[in-house]
């Protein structure tokens, strides 16, 4: 049997002027502008940009290079943790992040406290990558534990040991203050040099961006923070070491911790302007050009407690544009992160997503895939200039730690924050399975364990970071604190009027929308009076009601339905969508608020949810 195969070659080529006149008619009166997104730093993403043929890869991994797989683990039990270690390298992982929880500077440390050598405990360390994820700033620790592996006659050193240490993200995170920046020289000098005995290779400083990026830094914002922490590191060590011994040295033994998110071109332009911008401080200080190590997590400040499937999809997302933007090494966050310790099926999950990429994708087998793309090229372009713009600010206000100390740069993270939650609240920036299409009675993964009460939390109160997702989830969880309490969920009573056709897309939207805030829609009928409607209404035992339909029929139907359901004891009464006309005759029939795209919804939800469970406050 002949198959026709039909050819790439064989399609006719498509200018420009003949996909803009396709959009144009397609859009009609609007402009060719509603296709331009627009990102927090102001930064316009063109619809459609020209291939850069000028462009050629940048040095990063390198073509065929693949990166390193990195599972983080928290220490707990001892054996339990040995365990969960061996079961990640075992399964494909090339390193562990071993997190540690802070310890009180006033506490002494002890190597039984650690149980670090039980932990590594039948790990060929000469084979992987250990990162410490610590979250104190006390260098005193630090050098105990180091001291504590130094001490252990293992046969080999260590492969590679990532220390971790930022005082500065530390401080903004809430675990030091800044009062502990200014630290003896030494105690970094005998970082320096225990590392040196522990490992092979490495890094002993790092510019940790999940603290930065869970307080609301913007792209260009991150890019700027792990370029001037960088900086600050070299200062650190200019002030006891001269340059020309340590520097080329130090260049190679930082780890900078950048953040992926499901945003996947911003992401893919931010490590590859990142790496530019990092190239040109080497130049300027007149060191080799070595590309930067690169440790890349997937973003905390995008995950949700509800519907914690999604977070995979956000999750595969962010490590794809990881590996496209040249990371060295990723880790991927368990979608049940914050829930509990992930089980074996969570970890599993998060492992395949890059053995995914890497063995059946071939991701890495390409040096710089995004080279010469016109998007993202401009993007990369556009955010390393705007952040080398904040590198000098920065640096004008007497560096990072000045910077922190005066307020200066958090306050600019926070006018970003602050416009990343209107766009939430409003919906502009949606979140799937939380303030859109949620699903109440949703089942929840199961978890090894919850999270030992010892633990802190990822990023303290002090710091005043927060999920997008929060708010939407606190309002979830009064709806689930009622259903506990009372038996029944609060509700709302859609009225659909007319026909199916007639009101099925703002009945759906309605349902998307008041369930998102935990208030459960009930009835999917159809009413063709005014008088069914009212009935039905007292029949479902609601307290409030939301009219649907299209505005055909809401100029037949909704002033009379609005009333009777005011006179049936409907609360609050609201109407789906904006009518263009006879607003203020529905109004004095009885709707009491119009509900559509564009208002602040998170605000009326906050409100609506707390009156209707106000009983179990």
């Amino acid at each position: 049997m002949d198959i026709d195969l039909r050819h790439f070659d064989d399609i006719s080529p498509v200018s420009r002027g003949a996909w803009e006149d396709a959009v144009a008619k397609a859009l009609g009166a609007l402009s060719l502008e509603r296709l331009q997104a627009v990102t927090v730093d102001g930064i316009a993403i063109p619809p459609l940009a020209a291939p850069r043929a000028d462009r050629d890869p940048q040095t990063a991994r390198g073509a065929g290079v693949p990166w390193s797989i990195i599972q983080r683990v928290r220490l707990g039990d001892a054996a339990e943790t040995n365990a969960v270690l061996l079961d990640e390298l075992v399964s494909g992982a090339d390193g562990v992040d071993l997190v540690l929880n802070p310890v009180p500077v006033s506490t002494p440390l002890r190597a039984d406290d650690w149980k670090l050598m039980r932990v590594l405990e039948g790990v060929y360390l000469d084979m992987i990558s250990v990162h410490l994820t610590v979250r104190d700033a006390h260098l005193p620790i630090l050098e105990q534990l180091l001291q504590v592996v130094a001490s252990h006659d293992a046969p080999k050193k260590l492969k590679t040991l990532h220390v971790g240490l930022d005082p500065y993200a530390n401080a903004v995170a809430g675990y030091a203050g800044l009062r502990n920046q200014n630290v003896e020289d030494n105690a970094i000098n005998d970082i320096l040099a225990l590392h040196a005995e522990c490992a092979q290779g490495g890094s002993a400083l790092s510019a940790r961006g999940q603290e930065w990026h869970a307080v609301g830094a913007s792209e260009l914002q991150q890019i700027a923070i792990a370029v001037a922490t960088g900086i600050l590191h070299f200062e650190t060590l200019s002030r006891y070491a001269p340059a020309s011994k340590n520097f080329v040295s130090l260049a190679n033994r930082i780890e900078f911790r950048l953040v992926a998110d499901q945003n996947q071109f911003l992401t893919i332009a931010k490590l590859r302007a990142f790496r530019r911008l990092w190239a040109l401080v080497l130049d300027s200080m007149g060191l080799p050009q070595t590309p930067a190590f690169v440790h890349v997590e997937t973003a905390w400040r995008m995950t949700a407690k509800r519907d914690p499937w999604v977070n995979i999809i956000r999750s595969t997302i962010a490590t794809f544009a990881a590996a496209v933007g040249g990371a060295d090494a990723i880790t991927t966050t368990p979608h049940t992160d914050l829930l509990g310790l992930p089980d074996e099926a969570a970890r599993r999950l998060s492992r395949n997503v890059q053995t995914v990429l890497m063995d059946e994708s071939n991701i890495h087998r390409v040096g710089d895939p995004a080279a010469g793309a016109g998007g993202i090229e401009a993007l990369t372009d556009e955010l390393a200039e705007r952040a080398w713009d904040e590198v000098r600010r920065i640096e004008r206000e007497g560096g990072l730690a000045e910077s922190i100390r005066s307020g200066a740069i958090l306050g600019r993270i926070a006018e970003k924050a602050e416009t990343r939650k209107v766009a939430v609240a409003r919906r502009r920036e949606p979140i799937t399975g939380v303030s859109t299409y949620p699903l109440l009675n949703e089942l929840m993964p199961t978890v090894a364990a919850p999270l030992p009460p010892a633990a802190p939390p990822p990023f303290p109160p002090l710091a005043k970071a927060t999920r997008p997702a929060e708010p939407w989830e606190a309002l979830r969880d009064r709806s689930d604190a009622m259903l506990a309490a009372t038996g029944r969920r609060p509700a709302i009573f859609l009225a659909n009027l007319g026909t199916v056709a007639s009101f099925t897309v703002r009945s759906t939207w309605a349902k998307n929308l008041f369930e998102a805030g935990g208030i459960e829609a009930e009835t999917r009928e159809g009413h063709t009076s005014a008088e069914a409607a009212a009935a039905a209404f007292k029949a479902s035992g609601a307290r409030i009601a939301c009219l649907c339909s299209d505005d055909r029929t809401y100029a037949t139907l909704a002033a009379d339905t609005a009333a009777a359901l005011k006179a049936a004891g409907a609360e609050i009464v609201f109407l789906a969508g904006k009518p263009k006309d006879g607003e203020e005759a529905l109004r004095a029939a009885g709707v009491d608020r119009f509900v559509h795209e564009g208002l602040d919804v998170l605000a009326l939800l906050t409100d609506l949810n707390h009156r209707l469970t106000a009983a179990i406050a």
